[in-house]
């Protein structure tokens, strides 16, 4: 999960609230802020292109196959232009039925050293469950400028989407099957798109993407991916089910529990969601479809507890089933990990990432666990700096010592 960069993520009320503009995919409750925050989503917004659309039908391939590649100069982070790759390749959803996912590879400048460009794979934090979410529709790529300081480490990027953000179907925010799938499939069709890559590569995961990073680290264990050196993971969305009892207390984050819920009903649509959420929370459903985390944020501001959620929800056995199987860090991993977590981070707490640290432990896994005082989930300017940035230095010493590691 990840809050987006805005005021608007922190909202704790809403005011009063009217129809969404007739821009939007469909109606929903709508305040000044969520007005604001949908301004600054599609001020940000690249076009969907026909890049996006997968062959209709899909030809078989291999998993990790590349369909097609486009370079572009779309991308920007703080004024600095961001050249990069687009691709779209065969992946594999929860139940290993081929279909595309789009992603994006970013090099340095010059000419690669002996061996390729080594790599770091970012599996990202929540932007929605929308088509239009996806990371490589952003002209700020989401995080560009973190990416942009693995570049000027001399790293690659590749930095997937996840199936159903940019590609057409629906998203199913925490599937960790399907999110495996996509990043490992990332990494294999970006050799093929863009030459002078290593085959050596970290795996970087932060919140929704520090969880799919846990997955893909223990499917390590029983099916490697050639060229694993480890994985850094921050402030993972690891126990779900313990993740969503606590944001739904919460007030300002009733937009995760939503995106959530509508995700579980796409994995199992006999799921009655009205026994999940409440009937505000579903009048406001509409914006899981056309509006990305920061306008969902602010679409929810104003619901928590009884107005968020059914009394019992926890107890629907098809939400509860989905939240059990998609539950991470509770297995061994392979390789090692870097977990990290900040003091004052208010979404995924650190009595969570302890946890976690905890039973990997207990499991033999190679985990290295370190807090940060003050550093929060994300980075909100003049307001708080998120473990990401705030850990950079750590990360990318702790990156730089895995490749410095004898082949």
């Amino acid at each position: 999960m990840r809050f987006a960069r805005t005021a608007t993520a922190l909202l704790l009320t809403a005011g009063a609230l009217t129809t969404a503009t007739p821009g939007q995919a469909a109606a929903y409750p709508c305040d000044e802020n969520c007005q604001a925050a949908l301004q600054r989503q599609q001020a940000n917004a690249l076009p969907r292109t026909s890049f996006y659309d997968a062959p209709d039908p899909l030809p078989w391939a291999p998993a990790g196959t590349l369909i097609r590649e486009q370079a572009t100069d779309d991308y920007a982070t703080g004024g600095r232009p961001l050249p990069a790759t687009r691709v779209l390749y065969h992946s594999r959803d929860a139940h290993g039925r081929d279909l595309a996912a789009s992603g994006v590879i970013l090099v340095p400048g010059g000419r690669p050293p002996k061996g390729g460009w080594p790599v770091v794979v970012n599996a990202h934090g929540t932007s929605g469950i929308g088509r239009d979410c996806a990371p490589s529709l952003m002209r700020d790529l989401y995080h560009g400028d973190q990416m942009a300081r693995f570049l000027d480490s001399g790293y690659a990027v590749v930095a997937p989407d996840y199936a159903g953000l940019g590609t057409d179907g629906r998203h199913k925010l925490m599937d960790r099957t399907a999110a495996t799938h996509d990043v490992i499939n990332a990494v294999r069709s970006a050799r093929q798109a863009v030459p002078g890559l290593s085959h050596r590569w970290v795996l970087w995961g932060h919140s929704q993407g520090g969880a799919a990073a846990l997955s893909v680290a223990e499917r390590q264990v029983h099916s490697p991916e050639p060229g694993y050196l480890g994985a850094v993971v921050t402030s993972p969305g690891a126990d779900l089910p313990a993740i969503v009892e606590y944001v739904a207390a919460q007030p300002g984050m009733g937009a995760f529990v939503s995106l959530i819920a509508a995700s579980a009903k796409l994995a199992d649509p006999r799921l009655p969601l009205d026994r999940v959420l409440s009937p505000q929370a579903m009048d406001r459903l509409a914006v899981t479809r056309s509006g990305c985390l920061g306008v969902a944020s602010a679409v929810y501001a104003g619901l928590a507890g009884d107005t968020l959620v059914r009394p019992g929800y926890l107890d629907e056995p098809r939400f509860a089933r989905y939240l059990r199987h998609n539950i991470t860090g509770a297995r061994r991993v392979a390789g090692p990990v870097l977990l990290l977590q900040g003091e004052a981070d208010t979404l995924i707490t650190p009595a969570m990432t302890e946890a976690v640290a905890r039973t990997l432990r207990e499991n033999g896994s190679r985990v290295d666990h370190r807090t940060y005082p003050g550093l929060g989930h994300d980075t909100y300017p003049g307001y708080i700096t998120g473990i990401d940035d705030g850990a950079m230095p750590d990360i990318l010493t702790w990156i730089a010592n895995r490749f410095a590691t004898p082949r």
